[in-house]
């Protein structure tokens, strides 16, 4: 009676095994989806440029602000920003490499001497040559020339 309960219980299993097998190579079939990938979709942009007041001269230590916009053009989420300063020649760098695929900008300048006004600027970045998850990267280049303020 053992022996007889062993061998329907092996015969059982190779019956499982084989099966799990099979619906394995079906589950793998590509049917022109592509491959699944487990994630979210990212890009890398960047964002560079040089500050300059309206006598051409490099302004130092100037804060750059960058938004993520939403396409309505409001904030994707009003308290999360990036912050730069420019070196003194006057030229900035802003890097995200795991930004998401919106690529919608708002890049606001202030001069942090205060003798200038700030300016701000809209972009739209537009990435090129991902596969998969990765959607591809581009890159802008934004200057500024501030005005002074009226006194």
């Amino acid at each position: 009676m053992k022996k007889e309960k062993k061998h329907w219980l092996h015969l059982y299993n190779r019956i499982l095994s084989g099966g799990l097998v099979l619906l394995g190579f079906s589950a793998c079939e590509n049917n022109g989806t592509g491959a699944d990938e487990y994630g979210t979709p990212y890009c890398r942009f960047e964002i560079k440029g040089k500050v300059q007041d309206e006598l051409q001269q490099p302004v130092s230590d100037a804060r750059i602000i960058v938004k993520e916009l939403m396409e309505n053009g409001k904030p994707s989420d009003p308290y999360y920003f990036d912050t730069v300063y420019t070196r003194k020649n006057g030229e900035f760098q802003f890097l995200d490499e795991d930004a998401g695929s919106m690529g919608k900008y708002r890049v606001v300048c202030e001069d942090t001497s205060g003798e200038n006004k700030a300016d701000s600027v809209e972009l739209k970045m537009e990435p090129k040559g991902g596969k998969g998850w990765f959607r591809g990267e581009d890159s802008k280049e934004v200057d500024f020339n501030l005005k002074k303020k009226d006194e």
